[in-house]
């Protein structure tokens, strides 16, 4: 019974195991070449084709000896003068091929440039064509005609199977009474956006994406297209206003729909710092066009890595809120949020943290154990390691409790203490409140300094310390909101900075 077993267990296996690793079988036919087109640049005649998404398959499965023969994949380039007949290019394995006449006029496919269009390029000079002539000899485009077509060869390395040969691509003309194809105008990139990514060394690096026009897609059958990307820092000046030819160009210059950009190995800045600086970019396309100059599109919209520092806030906070965001004093997790609504304990503490370390110029390196079960937050951590904010209990924080304006008042007063020790913190001359019998004894002293530097006003002469009826609570009285929290934080920035 056990052998039988094993029997069929390797039955099975080999069943299945020549299932998995199956062969592609050799394709019997191959799709032609489609656009062809010649450019004259200079001495050089330069070829460019799409290349179908079968044929660039079937490049990666050579490559990648996917098919059940070992296979090569070539493309074949046959040329004519004028009336003459054609220069046929046979295959490397054919008994008629020459290296030193068709060795110029085949290549390898899975070792071409290919762009995301299907696109790649060869060139030709004129002694490779005539091996009369040298280097110094150019075509005479104006009294002659050379003509080129071209197709794909699929041949075995081992003689194993026939030769397979794609129909050839439409001939192109060019020389004496041609018709050619000029591109004169680039559309721009459209839908530019930027991302913040980070690398295995936990740099930062920017991935770029936008849009290619159906223009450009038609234009690049033609003419090589390709990007170039402008970038800035701030308010200062872009790359291109610098030096045209500054601006990061395409890699092989092959069109894409997306790059990924290091300004610092492109020797623009000497490090990036997300957190201080807002970095800009916008895209353009080249082209090099038959005319041997190259011609370029207009700009895409401009992309930055700078966050909008609120999506709601009452109109007096907003000058305050553009401070902030200008300064840094704008925690992550506030970037972008409704800056109208009431500020939580965790909140708070963020904006607290990061008005200490943008005042003191320092990070605090968290060296003690978080003594909160309610909160991982790390943030919180640092604000109660440097002194200013403790929890609810030995043991809790309330990160999602709200904050009243004597518990900020404290907050905040205890950050200004330790950022600056040696400040005057008098309270000689502060305001009295009508409502000053509602103040916590243990705030009163935080909440008299506050207001006479001016960091926390009153209204009517109320302080609004805390709720103290049931009504109060039950409308959220004394509550301090998000941009009120932030401008609070921006005043004692610009005093003590």
């Amino acid at each position: 019974m056990f052998k039988k077993t094993l029997i069929l267990i390797l039955v099975f296996v080999l069943a299945f195991g020549s299932f998995v690793y199956a062969k592609k079988p050799i394709p019997t036919s191959l799709e032609k070449p489609v656009n062809l087109t010649i450019r004259e640049d200079g001495s050089i005649l330069k070829t460019r084709w799409t290349n179908p998404s079968s044929i660039v398959q079937a490049s990666s499965d050579v490559n990648d000896s996917e098919f059940e023969q070992d296979a090569s994949l070539y493309y074949l380039f046959d040329w004519k003068l004028n009336d003459g007949n054609w220069n046929v290019c046979p295959t490397p394995y054919d008994p008629s091929f020459n290296d030193d006449i068709n060795g110029y006029f085949y290549m390898y496919m899975p070792g071409m440039q290919i762009d995301e269009k299907g696109n790649s390029e060869n060139f030709f000079v004129i002694w490779q064509l005539d091996p009369s002539k040298d280097a110094a000899d150019e075509f005479d485009l104006v009294n002659n005609t050379y003509y080129f077509r071209m197709r794909y060869a699929l041949e075995s390395n081992y003689n194993e199977f026939s030769t397979v040969f794609s129909p050839y691509s439409e001939v192109f003309a060019i020389g004496k009474n041609a018709n050619t194809t000029e591109i004169k105008k680039l559309d721009p990139p459209t839908n530019l956006s930027v991302e913040v990514k980070k690398n295995n060394d936990n740099k930062p690096y920017f991935h770029l994406n936008w849009t290619i026009p159906q223009s450009i897609t038609e234009s690049s059958k033609h003419i090589p297209v390709f990007h170039r990307i402008d970038f800035k820092v701030g308010n200062g000046k872009w790359a291109s206003e610098i030096e045209f030819d500054s601006m990061a160009v395409a890699g092989s210059q092959l069109l894409s729909s997306s790059a990924d950009f290091d300004p610092v190995e492109k020797d623009y800045v000497d490090k990036v710092v997300i957190e201080e600086n807002t970095y800009y970019f916008r895209v353009l396309f080249e082209g090099e066009a038959s005319t041997g100059n190259s011609i370029y599109s207009g700009f895409s919209n401009i992309a930055s890595t700078k966050v909008e520092s609120y999506s709601n806030a009452s109109n007096w906070a907003k000058p305050e809120l553009e401070k902030a965001a200008g300064y840094g004093l704008i925690p992550e997790s506030l970037k972008g949020a409704d800056m109208t609504r009431p500020i939580t304990r965790e909140e708070f503490a963020e904006v607290a943290i990061k008005l200490y370390e943008k005042t003191t110029e320092s990070v605090p390196t968290v060296n003690v154990t978080n003594p909160f079960t309610d909160t991982k937050n790390q943030e919180i951590v640092k604000a109660y390691q440097v002194g200013i904010t403790t929890g609810t209990s030995a043991t809790t924080f309330d990160p999602n409790k709200q904050i009243n304006r004597e518990q900020v008042a404290t907050m905040l007063s205890r950050a200004i203490r330790i950022m600056v020790p040696t400040a005057d913190f008098s309270t000689d001359g502060a305001p009295s409140f009508k409502d000053g019998n509602h103040i916590s004894d243990w705030a009163l002293e935080h909440v008299k300094y506050m207001s006479k530097i001016g960091i926390i006003k009153g209204d009517n002469g109320n302080f609004m310390p805390k709720a103290v009826t049931s009504a109060q609570v039950a409308s959220g009285y004394a509550n301090t909101t998000r941009e009120q929290a932030i401008a609070m934080g921006v005043r004692a920035f610009e005093i003590y900075k």
